[in-house]
């Protein structure tokens, strides 16, 4: 029996029919549900006996398959005297010029819908109507062709007989992948404890549809058990592919190195590391179009025969994209992106899945995709998902912008001075002793305002015309369009913030939960795996995520010799703030004895830089020889790779690193062996209290009544054992945690600790130290 493989009408027509130039430089495009709308009001207003989403299918024998051929089409009439099939099309685009230039995509796409049509209703000729609506004039025009069954029949075959060439190679490569998942073992003697039950999870997740909390600590292979069982489903799921999904580099290598490691041990399957575009580009400071980059220039006319060239490898990553277009003269990022709906595994940043600005809408926009999501270090997902669906716009650059195009662009300058006034008479509401001030609402002039600024622009930019205001006007107008994009999705988790400072204002539209927007995207997916260290309470994870209410949960417990680590609480120093100043002291004297029981490679770990500075100056003082190395803000990645590299294999020399909770140190690192020693954790991890994060209070309060935890207790906490999540990293090591706050002894923190830690409270420097020292000489 022949493998039967589906693709759309769409997909068949933008692989044969594509040619020219690649153009990123042209602007706009709705919201997607904008777009939506406007379909849905053309299709109302046309008269009785059109049906609109006509849904069609057809088969088509080949070589090494059965291609299955499907779609929508937006209506079907009749004009009383032969039947139209009707595609629509939103464009910013003239319309004037769309008819005097004939776009063969959009018409070979509409004369596919009518092949199909026709076959299925045994038509002997039937009418093509491509209707465009133009977004900015809101006007109309329909252009119509009517073809005999034997002309679409003709141009039919001819478009499939190009595809199936590719797709005969595609199906020559999905058996060969199958075959060798049929043949899969672990790559390993044997099994890290808990990795056969993340195994059997991960795939009972996968075969029911299912969303899966895992919670697993670190070293144990997590990332090694969830690819593999997903690897193991794909035969199974021949129109799904597999989204492995992690904020931080780190992941992205492991990830790459467990699929090396079942390749070596005979598995075949293609991954892509899906990089962001800054990071791909051969000429930055050049337009994305054929008039100025030369990988633009022609690139639908080679893109194909670039697929076929790379189509003989497996790992795509970034370097891989590079050479291939940089062979091929292809814009390695659109390559890139072209690569992923040929892959089986895509390696990429969250934002990728569920940012609406830039996720990838050929996988995801479309109902039920049957594609499976492996989240990495899930616990970052919530504040990320904050930020993917807020937005903010600043009144200064907007005046700065304006002044720029006085006299140039009259009718931008007088829309951004409409655009200024609202934001002065938005600042007049602002209490007259505060800074900020939250709404329930999203304000519709303001909207309309920057509907109307955002068209000027678009009108302007399209041009591509080289000025010294070009690159501001262009970082203004997607913040326009970002705004009024979330705006769109404005609902009840949303807080419109007005804020001021000494020299601006600003109007930000605050994602306070985000669950509702991430519910989406996951029930368009057939299964999501959650995975990370730190996924305590589960409460919390599960509402954040939008998981449904029979998401599974898997918590393991940690397999390494719980006598190889030591938990201290000092539980009688204070970290909060109105007390810094009088504990540093005390603060640096247990650190001091933190290190001198065993000398090694520490980590000190401070919930503010101003608190670590304040300590680093006390400590160095009591310590005047101690080796001590400090975090900076914004670290470049090889100074944070310069700072790693000063925990040296041996240990021997006694280095001390001061770091923040939270940040690049504190999670994604692996210092193992003597690499680490042990860590200090100096407070609870709060969150700085900020006017956003009272909104996050107020708001969890209101619903749930657990205000205080979703906004500070357990964002907290999660940072705290990230943190100490260092300190042990395989069977071997051996290492100490000092937990340092009198919060820690009080339930809700103390309930959040893992069982296994068994701390041990310590209520002066005297015994910590004969604590330390008995693990030690232990």
């Amino acid at each position: 029996m022949k493998r039967v493989f589906s693709t759309s009408v769409r997909e068949l027509v933008e692989y044969t029919l594509r040619a020219g130039d690649l153009d990123l430089s042209s602007f706009g495009g709705e919201h997607p549900a904008h777009a939506v709308r406007v379909h849905q009001s053309i299709q109302r207003a046309r008269p009785a006996g059109y049906v609109a989403e006509v849904v069609v299918r057809h088969e088509v024998a080949t070589g090494n398959c059965e291609l299955s051929i499907g779609g929508r089409i937006d209506g079907v009439y009749s004009d009383g005297t032969r039947v139209v099939v009707d595609e629509i099309k939103t464009t910013r685009r003239n319309l004037a010029r769309l008819q005097q230039e004939e776009n063969p995509v959009h018409w070979g796409q509409a004369k596919c819908y009518a092949y199909i049509y026709a076959v299925q209703n045994d038509l002997e000729e039937i009418a093509v109507q491509l209707t465009y609506y133009q977004m900015e004039e809101e006007k109309t025009v329909e252009v119509q062709c009517t073809f005999s069954i034997a002309e679409l029949s003709d141009f039919f075959d001819r478009l499939v007989s190009g595809y199936v060439r590719w797709i005969d190679m595609v199906t020559d490569w999905t058996m060969l992948r199958d075959s060798s998942i049929g043949e899969m073992r672990f790559p390993f003697e044997n099994f890290r404890p808990g990795q056969e039950q993340m195994i059997r999870a991960t795939a009972a997740a996968i075969e029911e549809g299912a969303q899966l909390l895992m919670q697993a600590p670190t070293g144990i292979g997590k990332t090694m058990a969830v690819i593999y069982a997903a690897m193991q489903a794909l035969a199974q799921r021949p129109a799904g592919k597999v989204f492995y999904l992690t904020a931080r580099t780190t992941g992205r290598n492991a990830a790459e190195q467990a699929l090396q490691i079942l390749r070596r041990n005979g598995l075949h399957v293609k991954s892509l590391s899906l990089v962001a575009k800054e990071k791909l580009c051969f000429n930055p400071e050049k337009a994305c179009n054929g008039m100025e980059c030369a990988y633009a220039r022609g690139f639908y006319d080679r893109i194909n025969d670039a697929l076929r060239a790379a189509f003989d490898r497996e790992m795509f990553t970034r370097e891989a994209v590079l050479d291939i277009a940089r062979e091929h003269r292809v814009c390695p990022f659109e390559f890139s992106l072209e690569l992923s709906l040929w892959v089986d595994v895509v390696i990429c940043d969250y934002n990728y899945v569920f940012d609406p600005r830039v996720y990838l809408r050929r996988f995801f926009e479309n109902g039920d995709s049957g594609h499976i999501l492996l989240v990495d270090e899930a616990h970052n997902l919530v504040d990320r998902a904050r930020e993917m669906y807020s937005a903010v716009l600043h009144k200064q650059p907007v005046l700065q912008l304006r002044r720029k195009l006085k006299g140039v662009l009259p009718q931008l300058f007088r829309g951004l001075g409409k655009l200024n006034s609202w934001m002065v008479r938005a600042r007049r509401e602002l209490p007259g002793n505060g800074d900020s001030l939250a709404l329930q609402e999203c304000r519709a002039d303001l909207c309309r305002v920057l509907r109307q600024c955002a068209s000027s622009a678009e009108q302007w930019l399209s041009r591509n015309e080289k000025t010294a205001f070009r690159e501001d006007l262009l970082d203004i107008y997607f913040e326009f369009r970002r705004f009024l994009s979330t705006a769109e999705r404005y609902d009840n988790g949303y807080a419109t913030c007005y804020s001021r400072d000494e020299k601006n204002f600003s109007v930000t539209l605050f994602c306070i939960d985000p669950s509702d927007h991430l519910r989406i995207v996951l029930e368009r997916c057939g299964a999501a795996i959650f995975l990370s260290a730190t996924l305590t309470p589960v409460a919390y994870f599960r509402r954040l995520f939008g998981c449904r209410e029979d998401a599974e949960t898997v918590s393991l417990p940690s397999p390494f010799p719980a006598e190889n680590f030591r938990v201290l609480i000092a539980g009688r120093i204070s970290a909060l703030y109105r007390y810094r100043e009088f504990t540093k002291h005390e603060v640096a004297r247990m650190i001091s004895v933190l290190i001198d029981q065993k000398k090694g490679n520490y980590l000190i770990f401070f919930p503010s830089y101003e608190y670590m500075r304040m300590v680093h100056e006390v400590f160095q003082e009591r310590r005047p020889r101690a080796r001590i190395i400090m975090q900076r803000a914004n670290m470049s990645e090889k100074e944070r790779d310069d700072f790693l590299a000063c925990f040296n294999e041996d240990g021997g020399y006694g280095i001390t690193g001061f770091v923040v909770m939270g940040g690049f140190f504190a999670e994604s690192i692996d210092l193992v062996g003597e690499r680490l020693t042990g860590a200090a954790i100096i407070g609870v991890g709060f969150p700085k209290i900020s006017f956003e994060r009272e909104l996050i209070r107020e708001y969890f309060d209101r619903t749930n009544g657990s205000g205080y935890a979703f906004a500070y207790q357990v964002p907290g906490m999660i940072k705290v054992l990230q943190a100490a999540g260092r300190v042990i990293r395989s069977e071997e090591d051996r290492g100490v945690v000092m937990l340092i706050d009198t919060r820690y002894p009080e339930p809700p923190y103390r309930m959040m600790l893992p069982e296994e830690w068994r701390p041990v409270f310590v209520l002066n420097a005297e015994r910590a130290s004969s604590v330390l020292e008995e693990f030690w000489r232990e």
